[in-house]
């Protein structure tokens, strides 16, 4: 599963007459609306994995280098990040059920931008392009579902809400595999985003016919200096390390990495004195003054950061370095995403009994599988078969599941209910910063190892894939260590 987990129900939302009228409609009308946000979420989760099982195939298709690749990827999760606060405020003053159809245009429009890209910079724009829109539908669908879900029954549902974002994510590559291997209308690796279409116009369709319309009568700004800071800073720190490696390092790369530090302080201090003048910044800073959400926040970012770096550089290892093709490798990595759903179905009920010990032993599930992966790869070499891989990565997806689901409800057993939709608001925006970085970082690490695409043998891919998954060994030990750090029990009012 992945680090996005249900965020407590708003407690901000403002019902209009219209979304009044809606609470009466009939449970199948409830239903169609239900299913249309949930189409919505799924399709946003899954552009976030999906293209990674694409990236061989994109390279061929378009040329470009692994630098490039990896703002196919990061193009994506860099804006979503940034922009969710700001989705969220805009869907607050202008209504989220509009919000959410401008969202949704969008979104499917830079979908077939995207499926018709011609270069590698055009592909790059579309998918900011849909990040942008993600950002801007997906702050609305919690806020459409609890107008649109009774009370008695959103437990029930918004845990299917958190299976569908996590199976969405974490099945990504399986179903992408699968798509480039049916190869629909000979569209190869264009089907992944064109799909989308057929999808969001369904869905666009589905959202003027069947959701309720509210907004939060009360006016909060816009932090749009904590927006552009922030970006500056990320871009100082993930632009070099996407392409300074194989620019041979000039002198602008260690320029902006050396910036990024004071860029981040002076982030800090501009969202210190907004919140100081009772403003609304982008990040509630007072909420890192506590141990237990910061934990939480950093487990949450590092799980999602593994899990995004894990499947760019793994599927780039099975394709180009071992010679598997898409199909197959959808296949290999499939079984974690089906050890996830199942964990993921446990995962809640279990963290209300067990507490903490089931992140715990979920971290500790996820380490031992990484690195039982790492000695098969190493001892293997390119004589690697899926079935060792199957088995290892349905341990992985097993305590993935059993962590990133229940750890948002375990970390706000701390937290007052004042700050809850703050707290669920930098989750959120956390996942999406950490698997930007872990893209960055780990594609770093493999691709510096790779060198040149061109010539790089099995065995220089096996090498860099052996450290890259040292690396994976490394932040599921602060996983680890992180998740001690959370109560060991949860208010159940909380989950």
């Amino acid at each position: 599963m992945t680090a996005t987990t249900p965020s407590p129900t708003p407690d901000l939302v403002s019902p209009s007459p219209v979304a009044a009228a809606r609470a009466t409609d009939p449970p199948p009308v409830r239903r169609l609306g239900f299913t249309v946000i949930m189409l919505a979420a799924f399709m946003t989760s899954f552009d976030t994995t999906g293209v990674n099982i694409a990236v061989p195939a994109i390279q061929e298709s378009l040329g470009g280098s692994y630098g490039a690749m990896q703002w196919v990827i990061a193009g994506y999760t860099l804006p979503f990040a940034l922009l969710l606060v700001t989705g969220g405020r805009l869907g607050d003053a202008y209504g989220r059920r509009r919000l959410f159809l401008v969202g949704l245009a969008g979104f499917t429009v830079a979908s077939l931008l995207a499926g018709t890209a011609g270069d590698v910079g055009w592909l790059v724009a579309a998918r900011v392009m849909q990040g942008v829109a993600a950002a801007i539908m997906g702050p609305q669908v919690l806020a459409i579902f609890q107008v649109l879900v009774p009370p008695a029954r959103r437990g029930t549902l918004l845990a299917i809400y958190g299976l569908v974002i996590g199976l969405g994510t974490v099945s990504g590559p399986m179903l992408g595999g699968i798509l480039l291997g049916v190869d629909l209308f000979g569209w190869g690796w264009r089907t992944i985003f064109l799909i989308n279409l057929p999808v969001g116009v369904v869905a666009f369709v589905g959202g003027l016919l069947w959701l309720p319309e509210s907004r939060d009568e009360r006016r909060r700004g816009f932090d749009f200096g904590g927006v552009f800071l922030a970006a500056a800073a990320l871009l100082l720190l993930l632009h070099p390390l996407m392409y300074g490696r194989e620019l041979g390092w000039p002198w602008w790369s260690w320029v902006c990495l050396a910036a990024a530090g004071p860029a981040f302080v002076l982030l800090v201090r501009f969202e210190r004195r907004k919140e100081r003048a009772g403003a609304s910044p982008l990040v509630a800073l007072h909420l890192f003054g506590q141990r237990v959400f910061t934990a939480g926040v950093l487990a949450n970012g590092i799980a999602t950061a593994l899990m995004y770096g894990f499947f760019l550089t793994f599927v780039v290892f099975l394709q180009n370095g071992l010679g598997y093709s898409s199909e197959r490798t959808g296949w290999a990595i499939s079984s974690m995403a089906i050890g996830s759903a199942i964990s993921s179905m446990v995962a809640i009920p279990l963290a209300r009994v067990a507490g903490r010990t089931a992140l715990v032993v979920g971290a500790i599930l996820m380490t031992l599988g990484m690195a039982a992966l790492n000695v098969v790869v190493v001892v293997s070499g390119d004589r690697l078969t899926p079935l060792p891989i199957v088995v290892t990565l349905a341990v992985v997806g097993i305590g993935m599941g059993l962590v990133t689901v229940p750890i948002l409800n375990v970390t706000l057993a701390s937290i007052p209910n004042v700050d809850a939709g703050s707290a669920s608001g930098i989750f959120s925006t956390g996942k999406q910063v950490g698997g930007a970085l872990g893209v960055a970082v780990t594609g770093a690490v493999f691709f510096g190892f790779v060198v040149d695409q061109d010539e790089a043998s099995r065995d220089r891919f096996v090498d860099a894939m052996g450290w890259t998954l040292g690396v994976q060994v490394v932040l599921c030990l602060l996983v680890l260590a992180l998740v001690f750090v959370l109560p060991r029990k949860v208010d159940p009012a909380t989950s």
